[in-house]
């Protein structure tokens, strides 16, 4: 399966600035192993992805996480021609994603930093997807050649945003709200977890009835 990604998987945290000491020889394979079998999070988890890869900035370690529908499995190595994408993270989003478990849940506030870090560059991943850009329908490629979506912090305190354009038969993904849109999105956490396992669905099955269901969705809450 060729690299791809959706807006938003609950595995990151803020990528903080830190130098390397003893502190940071922490391991993920290591430190998350005790949560692959936390039924919240195979839960919370659950269409977001099969395989994704990860690895760790300070260390270079890579891993693999799978999720199997009943459990989570971390394999060493990561191989992007397998993987559902592949994301970076830092020792210290090791730390946050252990601390964020303790309590048996990932709120909306905890997941909102996760989503507006990866917010634009999995959406942009996922609309470079072979298979979606043939299965967007045309009527999206012509009308809303320039898309602004905004996702929002539960408060509304903070937000991230990017714009989506559609040019030369490609879309094009930048950070920022540039232009004259001809549709904007605002969107809370739930809507881009929502979002995610539609897509990732669609993508994944790659079936006509799979695109034609979730561009049904689509013209839903386009409308």
């Amino acid at each position: 399966m060729k690299t791809i990604a959706y807006l938003f998987l609950p595995v990151l945290m803020f990528v903080l600035p830190m130098s390397i000491s003893a502190q940071d020889e922490i391991f993920a394979s290591e430190e998350w192993e005790e949560l692959t079998n936390k039924e919240f999070l195979i839960e919370f988890f659950d269409g977001s992805f099969s395989n994704m890869g990860v690895r760790v900035q300070e260390t270079g370690e890579e891993i693999t996480i799978q999720h199997h529908g009943d459990r989570l499995d971390i394999v060493e190595g990561v191989n992007p021609d397998e993987t559902d994408y592949v994301i970076d993270i830092s020792t210290q989003d090791i730390r946050n994603m252990v601390s964020y478990a303790t309590d048996g849940k990932i709120t909306d506030t905890e997941a909102y930093p996760i989503l507006s870090y990866m917010f634009t560059s999995i959406t942009s991943l996922t609309l470079q997807n072979e298979s979606m850009l043939e299965n967007v329908p045309g009527f999206v490629k012509r009308k809303d050649n320039n898309i602004h979506v905004t996702l929002h912090s539960p408060d509304h305190t903070a937000s991230v945003s990017h714009s989506i354009l559609y040019l030369n038969k490609e879309w094009i993904v930048v950070s920022g709200l540039r232009g004259t849109p001809k549709r904007i999105y605002n969107m809370e956490v739930s809507d881009a977890m929502e979002y995610q396992r539609r897509v990732q669905e669609a993508i994944t099955t790659d079936t006509r009835a799979g695109w034609k269901a979730f561009n049904k969705w689509y013209k839903i809450i386009r409308n």
